[in-house]
Parts: structure tokens; C-alpha cells; sequence
């Protein structure tokens, strides 16, 4: 049965309205899922009920609560999988790649993540700084990483000692609903964990709310900046963002070119393009830009597209078909700054929203084609001369999320890579590589603090200083009181 929301340990079956769930696969009907936005304010009441309480029990306290959140998360991690790829159009493996990271990203946050909200003790007990919970924290989750980049926020905060509520993205409700059923099985305490379907309305409340204590989005530049202003007379709330990115490669005259086509290939085609991480254009010396460019013209036609389902498809479709129309456009809009099409990306003539992928060269300019995430399976090729022209238009775009250095020469990525104004720089590895050792975010349009992967237990924390014992007094006060110094 599909589900409203899940509110102070109790799921809700009855909505004012529905999210219809259409496969970018076939274009069926996957689900219709029901929701309230009034829900939102639910939910906010019983986390902040729930949470002096959780707070209290401490991190080994919450400790057994995760472990068993951990193995019923383990149990589901197939179902949640096959939903992804109903839902967003991911193919399988990656599915299952990112469903099957949900459990032991518990183990990372009772482990690294853990130490790093651990107490600063000064010498001799003087004082200490300790991390204490912020409090209630509403995450509104992205349709591309469905399930993984929430869980990434989620299992840090509920570490912490804060409260939580999940907003889905409304083109993947039911991941969220299989996903949740963990929690329940879990036996988290009434009100810690929450999730409320919906669309827009239903985050506007929760962006909205003054009784939030943080948010954590992952989305587009547009909305990230929109909840900012939104949240501009809340100065006691958190928002951290994960927008959008403008990533580039930088490919030098020694790099392996073999290497490099593989890398720029999972960098530019993967998940159909639609990763914020993704590299929409590549600036190669020119001395080997077309050997390179060989090296793709033959691999690019050899990429598999099917249905999701299907095991040895590399890419599905575009998440729908609206989507698919924009990254048509840019076809347009690569003719306008006059770049040059080497292989064209067509709709396929298949029931759903399936686009081959496209490969151009051009000079680069102050345009939007060379400016704009993309968000599709798109790539441009650009030479250079002068690498510190390279690395200035690298930077032009106003993002600053990733970017990779393809170069035999160590020294030269580690010159090249503070220059780049970008939370992720790779070297001789696609954009879309991360770790969740590392901090994930990014600078700029891309986004403001790390509200994922290492640092996520630090961000959801407040920080609170404590000195012990009597502090030295100024002779003069001494002497006021009749104290000899």
C-alpha cells in the first residue's frame, strides 16, 4: 500500500492530493502516491517533541538503534534498487551500487563521522569544546540519488542527536516509502525519524517553519537559491545546500589518453548525465585533442542504452520526458556558440524518455551553451594553449563543485589543483568519483557547506565551549577585594 507519510511512528494513509509516479522507462503509470502538505507541520511537531529525549541518550545510547536501522536497511537493499530504477530510469547496476551503500554508511558515521563530534579536551581538563544536536533537521532529497545522498545526511544527524524529517523528491516517492520501512522495523522512538510525501508545498513548510532547525537540499542552483531567501530572516537556522555544477576536465599533453577517454566517458555519460558531479566539457591540450577525440568517436557509439531492468544496459533514460526536451535544446544551443557536433544525441524511437548521448568540439566563449549545467549526456571538447588560460575558463561559470587533471605529472595537479575553485579535484579520475571518507560539497553556485560524506556530523552540530575552574584576576580587582596577588 502506498503511503502519505510517516508521522511520530505511525504511517498515514489519506492525502488531499497524489504524486503520480510515471516511468521514464515505458511512460506507465509506476504509482500513485498520496499526500498532505499540511503533513509538514506534523511532522515538525513530533520530531521537536521527540527530541530532548534522543538528545539525551548520547551517542552510545543511539548506538543500538542505528545498528539495527543498519541490518534492516541491509535486508531491503534489492527492493530499494529495483525501485530505483522503476522510478528515476537508473540502470540496475547503478542501482544496486547505490542501494547496496545504505547499510554500511553506519559504520562511517559510528566510526569516522563519530570522532569527528567527539570532545576537544584541553591539557590538564581545562576546558573542552563539546558538539551538541542543533535540534530538528528537514532533508528534501534529489530524484537522482534518491535514497543514498538522503541516507548520506539522515544517519549523521540522527547520530548527532537531532531529529529528523525526509522530504523525497516527488518523482521518487517510493524509494523514500521502502526506505522508511527500515526505520520502522528499527524501532526508532516515536517522532526521531519522520517523512512526508508531497511536491513543492510541502517543502515550502518545511523551508518556511521557524521550529527547523536546519535544512539540508540537494537540487538545482535555482531552488537552493530560493530557499536562501526564503530563510534570510532565520539567521538561527541552518541551510546547507548541494546545488548544481559546471564541471570541466583539464587534460594535458602527457596524460594517458587511454585513461582518459574511459574516465571522460563515466564522467559525461553515466546516470545519463544527470549527476551534479557530471563533466558536461573537457579542456585538452591541443596537441593531443584529436587523438582523443578519436579515441571517443569510436567508444561513444558503443554505449549500451535500454531499459533499466535490463543488466547490461550502461544507461537508461532521462528521468522524463520534459527533461529530455531541455537537453534536446541544447542542440540548439550548441549550433548558436558555434560548436561543432561530432556525434548528435536523438530521442530513440522507444516508449519513454531514452536520449542518446552527444559528443562535440568547440572554442570555448561567453556563452550559455559553455556556461549552464547541462544535466544530460553531454560533452564538448575544448583546445588550449596556455594552461592558465585553461584553468581561467574552467573557472568562469560561477560554479564550484568538481573537476578532474588528467596528467602523467603529480606535481603538476598538485600547482593546478588549489587554483580551482571547486570542493572535488580528481586526478587522472572522472568528476563523478567520491568518497565518503572525504567531505562532498562544493563553492559558489554549487553550494555552501559539506552537508554529506565526512564532515556531515560536524555541520549538523553546534559547538559549545566549556572552561573549568577559577580563571585568573587583574591585580587591580585583587587588590579590591583585599587579596594579596
Amino acid at each position: 500500500m502506498t503511503m502519505a507519510a510517516y508521522i511520530n511512528g505511525v504511517w498515514q494513509s489519506k492525502g488531499t492530493d497524489a504524486l503520480k509516479v510515471i516511468s521514464p522507462a515505458d511512460g506507465e503509470l509506476v504509482a500513485c502516491y498520496p499526500f498532505n502538505p499540511e503533513h509538514s507541520f506534523d511532522a515538525i511537531k513530533a520530531a521537536r517533541q521527540a527530541f530532548p529525549e534522543w538528545a539525551r541518550l548520547g551517542l552510545e545510547g543511539r548506538t543500538p538503534h542505528l545498528r539495527r536501522l543498519q541490518a534492516a536497511l541491509a535486508k531491503r537493499k534489492d527492493a530499494i534498487a529495483r525501485q530505483i530504477s522503476l522510478e528515476t530510469g537508473k540502470p540496475l547496476w547503478e542501482s544496486r551500487g547505490e542501494a547496496g551503500a545504505l547499510a554500511p554508511r553506519v559504520d562511517l558515521v559510528l566510526g569516522p563521522i563519530a570522532k569527528d563530534i567527539s570532545d576537544l579536551v584541553l591539557p590538564d581538563d581545562a576546558g573542552r569544546a563539546c558538539h551538541l544536536p542543533l535540534g530538528t533537521i528537514a532533508i528534501l532529497g534529489p530524484f537522482n540519488f534518491p535514497a543514498h545522498l538522503a541516507n548520506g545526511q539522515i544517519l549523521p544527524a540522527l547520530a548527532a542527536g537531532n531529529t529528523v524529517i525526509l522530504k523525497p523528491s516527488e518523482k521518487a516517492p517510493g524509494v523514500a516509502q521502502i526506505y522508511t520501512e527500515a526505520f520502522v522495523e528499527a524501532e526508532l522512538p516515536p517522532g526521531v525519524f519522520n517523512m512526508v510525501q508531497g511536491d513543492a508545498r510541502t517543502g515550502k513548510a518545511l523551508v518556511e517553519s521557524p521550529e527547523v532547525d536546519g535544512l539540508l537540499f540537494t537540487g538545482s542552483t535555482r531552488v537552493g537559491m530560493a530557499i536562501l531567501a526564503a530563510t534570510h530572516q532565520q539567521p538561527h537556522k541552518l541551510v546547507a545546500l548541494e546545488m548544481g555544477g559546471k564541471n570541466a576536465a583539464l587534460v594535458a599533453a602527457d596524460a594517458d589518453l587511454q585513461l582518459t577517454a574511459q574516465e571522460l566517458l563515466m564522467a559525461a555519460y553515466v546516470t545519463c548525465g544527470q549527476r551534479c558531479t557530471a563533466s558536461s566539457q573537457a579542456f585538452v591540450h591541443h596537441k593531443v585533442i584529436s587523438e582523443l577525440l578519436d579515441r571517443l568517436t569510436s567508444l561513444v557509439p558503443r554505449l549500451s542504452i535500454g531499459h533499466p531492468i535490463e543488466e547490461e544496459a550502461f544507461m537508461g533514460p532521462i528521468i522524463d520526458e520534459r527533461a529530455q526536451q531541455r537537453i534536446i535544446s541544447l542542440n540548439q544551443l550548441s549550433k548558436d556558440a558555434d560548436v561543432e557536433t561530432l556525434i548528435e544525441g536523438h530521442i530513440i524511437d522507444r516508449p519513454g524518455a531514452y536520449l542518446s548521448p552527444s559528443l562535440r568540439r568547440g572554442t570555448w566563449k561567453e556563452h550559455p551553451y559553455f556556461q549552464h549545467e547541462h544535466f544530460g549526456p553531454d560533452l564538448v571538447l575544448i583546445p588550449y594553449e596556455n594552461q592558465d588560460d585553461a584553468i581561467r575558463m574552467m573557472t568562469q561559470s560561477g560554479y564550484g563543485l568538481a573537476a578532474s587533471i588528467f596528467s602523467a605529472d603529480r606535481n603538476r595537479f598538485e600547482q593546478l589543483a588549489p587554483q580551482l575553485r571547486v570542493g572535488i579535484v580528481n586526478h587522472n579520475r572522472s568528476t563523478v568519483g567520491a568518497s565518503g571518507q572525504l567531505p562532498f560539497g562544493g563553492w559558489s553556485q554549487s553550494g555552501n557547506h559539506r552537508p554529506g560524506a565526512r564532515y556531515a556530523g560536524r555541520l549538523v552540530s553546534a559547538a559549545q565551549s566549556r572552561l573549568h575552574g577559577p580563571g585568573p584576576l587583574p591585580s587591580p580587582l585583587l587588590q579590591c577585594l583585599g587579596i594579596k596577588p
